[in-house]
């Protein structure tokens, strides 16, 4: 049976040996499951790697981060704040159109009735250049955060299907970092 290697495999593994976590990979048939079936074909002889997990502890906290590279083709990244007064915010990407008429405006739109909040948020994502890979690619993700019962979430969901999927894991997680940092300091 072949394994078929993935883009992002070297990264995560990379990633894991950094941080001292285990990789969790999840296989699936080589085949496309919209394919009509072939007599005589047997569609099992090789697999494709269907996700990534890596469960990244910081600080006492968890950064789950998990990327769909089957059909789906998603990366999701999740991490929750223990007691924290921080305000709700989302961030995301500028539409298309919006940026042929901005182009030097901020890519990445901050939404937050908490102003030190948004400009805190817009400086970290200048510093671990977010906004630079939005800018020269079509990276279109969206970053929640919101009050859940016990918890602050913030979530991260984007694509990845644009050109510069391969540099944006290491920012997105260093962005988690400079959440947890600036919100249990605060």
């Amino acid at each position: 049976m072949k394994i078929n290697k993935n883009i992002f495999e070297k990264q995560f593994q990379d990633l894991a040996i950094q941080e001292g976590v285990a990789l969790k990979i999840k296989y699936e048939p080589g085949y496309s499951k919209l394919i009509t079936f072939a007599p005589m074909t047997d569609y099992n002889d090789n697999l494709r790697v269907k996700s990534f997990t890596l469960d990244l502890p910081y600080k006492s906290h968890t950064i789950y981060i998990s990327y769909e590279v089957g059909d789906l083709k998603l990366g999701h990244i999740v991490s929750e704040l223990k007691e924290t007064t921080i305000s709700s915010f989302k961030i995301y990407a500028q539409s298309h159109f919006w940026r042929i008429f901005n182009n030097k405006s901020n890519i990445l739109k901050i939404v937050t009735s908490d102003k030190k909040l948004k400009q805190s948020l817009e400086k970290m994502l200048l510093n671990i250049e977010l906004e630079s890979i939005a800018r020269k690619s079509q990276f279109s993700q969206i970053i929640k955060g919101y009050r859940t019962k016990n918890h602050f979430k913030i979530t991260t969901e984007f694509p990845l299907s644009f050109d510069a999927k391969l540099e944006v894991l290491l920012p997105i997680i260093n962005f988690y970092k400079g959440l947890i940092d600036d919100f249990i300091s605060n």
